[in-house]
């Protein structure tokens, strides 16, 4: 998918109507010096920070940070003002020197606060560290909140780091949101229209008018669809008025001949200006292939013909002694980070586990790359030798191509996934993100797609939730996800005792709770992290540990025929509340709703049957639960973190 945005005079209107960044932020480039020491209209501390006239990207003069210290944490700051409602980019040119610590290093970042002071948050580019030159850090701010009353701009290091970094022409100006993005919503599976009798393709349209003082009624939608080989129109059409901020493009494709198409999509002003235009291309193939394993249009694996919910671990290396202890579990497959040899794969298929294959680090350039790779074209030789070599062996399930890789990326990663779709059309490609705000900008380089939320010990266990939550909605619930929750203690990665100290592994109800908030929130599989690290946690017995997650393992695999059932559920009502995760799944005549806690405190879930006569029993230990004095009406009690499974059954 490419996006096209044209030059638009409505960027002039909206910086017109706002301070451009010098009006913003004062002595960006640190040029003028205040009576401390310090860049005038800066505080922070003089012993850390100062301005240095012999190390500059620009000008005369840069902020320096110099710190031996790691427990000092400062940030040198000053307000901007910023309006409710707009986003703004920022950026500075950063140079380190011997900058060292586990943090992601020098950076900057602005942060916003309501009238209580209290933090409401903020924009956190990733830093630079060790010894660099000069380097350009940015970021884009979402809208700023209706209650922030204060917003800042700060330049500082990440919390326990040492060592020397500089800043120069910072700078802080109104970034606006492109007027258009879109999702194919249809075909969700590697962009292919199957079938003779295909449903028709549709593409949601994300109109954003905010930034161009635009209304609805001033523009229009236009569309095509082009026969790719030759550019011939195949079909066309207009959406005028546009109906609402989301709306979709629907295109019947049945008397399309087999091969590509490209749909091209333009929003107009009325007038005919060319606002902003995307193309998504599809391909129409009438007779459905056989495959191995592949995405179905309801998001779930289809693995040698049947539904598949994947239940997993990621592994270090495999050895067969390990692989008999998992193996007596109800974990179904696993993704090792070293690649299996052929002996090894034999070994897991005569475990009956699958494999997710790895090739996530043959990117020429990047930190895990083979130091024989010493191209991009020797990165698909390599993909291309390996995919030849294991694409036909039974314990194949998907092939793991993207392990939290940059957006600026967007164009390598994609290619990777094309090669794999070309290479072996049997087996999806799976990416996991720790950007969770960019997984749909990210869409033209996955098959699947996961993220990994570690929130233990330092931040709720509701995270996984919103996670998958924020997935789900930017994906409009039409793309297979599977998660990946924490079970592993961060003291792992923790380089002295003191940051050990305070890390601990999540708890059976963390644990618990977080896979199930996933699940809840549209996971279509559940992949640990990790195995490896639960062998090796300083503060817990693997067999402990284990026992738990075994524990965890063993619901989720008794619900996956539920969890993978596609029959349409009566209408039952819970009650929102944002602690509460609820799933409500039908087979078999019987309705199953799953709620989760993800708080720490007590709550009660009200649920509400569409008719009376229902028999409600709580799944863990079959007891009956109450309904109201009108038949209708169940409050459940849930303890902090609690999973419970109801189970209605229907009046004949």
């Amino acid at each position: 998918m490419k996006k096209i945005l044209l030059p638009m005079i409505f960027l002039v209107v909206l910086h017109a109507g706002e301070s451009r960044g010098e009006a913003l932020l004062k002595n960006a480039g640190f040029e003028a010096m205040a009576g401390t020491g310090l860049p005038e209209d800066w505080s922070g501390t003089a012993k850390i920070y100062s301005r240095d006239t012999a190390v500059t990207h620009s000008g005369e003069e840069a902020l320096k940070y110099v710190n031996d210290d790691s427990a000092a944490y400062v940030l040198c700051t000053q307000p901007v003002p910023l309006k409710p409602g707009k986003m703004y980019e920022i950026s500075a040119w950063v140079k380190t020197q011997d900058l060292t610590g586990e943090e992601s290093g020098a950076t900057l970042c602005v942060e916003y606060s309501g009238a209580d002071g209290k933090w409401i948050g903020g924009c956190y580019p990733r830093g630079i560290k060790g010894t660099t030159d000069w380097t350009l850090v940015k970021g884009i701010t979402e809208r700023i909140p209706d209650e922030a009353t204060r917003c800042t701009l700060s330049c500082y290091v990440r919390q326990d780091m040492t060592g020397t970094a500089w800043w120069d022409d910072v700078s802080i100006t109104p970034f606006a949101e492109g007027p258009l993005s879109s999702m194919l919503l249809f075909p969700n599976y590697r962009n292919q229209v199957l079938g003779p009798e295909p449903e028709p393709v549709r593409v949601r349209c994300f109109t954003n008018l905010t930034d161009y003082d635009l209304q609805l009624s001033d523009v229009l939608f236009a569309w095509r669809v082009l026969n790719a080989a030759d550019q011939s129109v195949v079909a066309q059409g207009e959406l005028n008025p546009v109906p609402a901020m989301e709306t979709d493009i629907v295109v019947d494709c049945k008397a399309m001949a087999d091969g590509r198409y490209t749909i091209d999509i333009t929003l107009k002003r009325q007038s005919g200006e060319t606002l902003a235009s995307e193309t998504w291309t599809v391909s129409r193939i009438s007779d459905i292939p056989e495959r191995k394993a592949y995405i179905d249009t309801h998001n779930r694996l289809i693995l040698n013909g049947e539904p598949f919910f994947p239940l997993g671990m990621y592994w270090g290396t495999v050895t067969p002694e390990q692989l008999d202890i998992y193996a007596q579990s109800d974990f179904n497959c696993l993704m090792p980070y070293q690649a299996p040899s052929q002996e090894i794969m034999d070994a897991i298929q005569a475990r009956e586990l699958k494999v997710i294959y790895t090739v996530k680090d043959l990117y020429f350039g990047s930190a895990g790359c083979p130091k024989d790779i010493l191209s991009t074209e020797d990165e698909y030789a390599r993909i291309k030798s390996i995919v030849e070599q294991f694409r036909d062996h039974p314990a194949l399930m998907a092939w793991y191509i993207n392990d939290e890789l940059p957006l600026d990326m967007l164009d390598r990663l994609t290619l990777h996934r094309q090669w794999i779709e070309e290479l072996d059309p049997h087996h999806p490609a799976w990416v996991v993100l720790y950007q969770v705000d960019q997984v749909r900008e990210y869409l033209p380089s996955y098959d699947v797609i996961g993220t990994d939320p570690y929130p233990i010990p330092s931040s709720p266990p509701s995270n996984a939730g919103a996670y998958a939550r924020k997935m789900t909605t930017a994906l409009c619930g039409n793309r297979a996800m599977w998660q990946v929750p924490q079970v592993f203690n961060w003291a792992n990665y923790k380089k002295n005792e003191t940051d050990k100290a305070a890390q601990r592994p999540p708890t059976f109800d963390e644990m618990r709770s977080m896979a199930w908030q996933s699940i809840a929130e549209g996971a279509n599989g559940i992949i640990f992290y990790s195995w490896f690290d639960i062998r090796r946690d300083p503060t817990t017995p693997f067999e402990e540990q284990w026992e738990k997650i075994k524990t965890i393992a063993r619901e989720i695999k008794e619900m996956s025929p539920v969890l993978l059932s596609i029959e349409t559920p009566p209408n039952v009502v819970i009650e929102p509340e944002p602690w509460l995760n609820v799933l409500v799944k039908h087979v078999d005549g019987i309705t199953r709703v799953i709620l989760v806690n993800n708080d720490r405190n007590t709550g009660t879930a009200r649920v509400l049957m569409p008719a009376a006569g229902a028999t409600v029993t709580d799944r863990a230990d079959s007891e009956p639960v109450a309904l109201g004095t009108d038949g209708l009406t169940a409050a459940v009690g849930m303890e902090p973190l609690a999973v419970r499974i109801l189970e209605i059954h229907w009046k004949s």
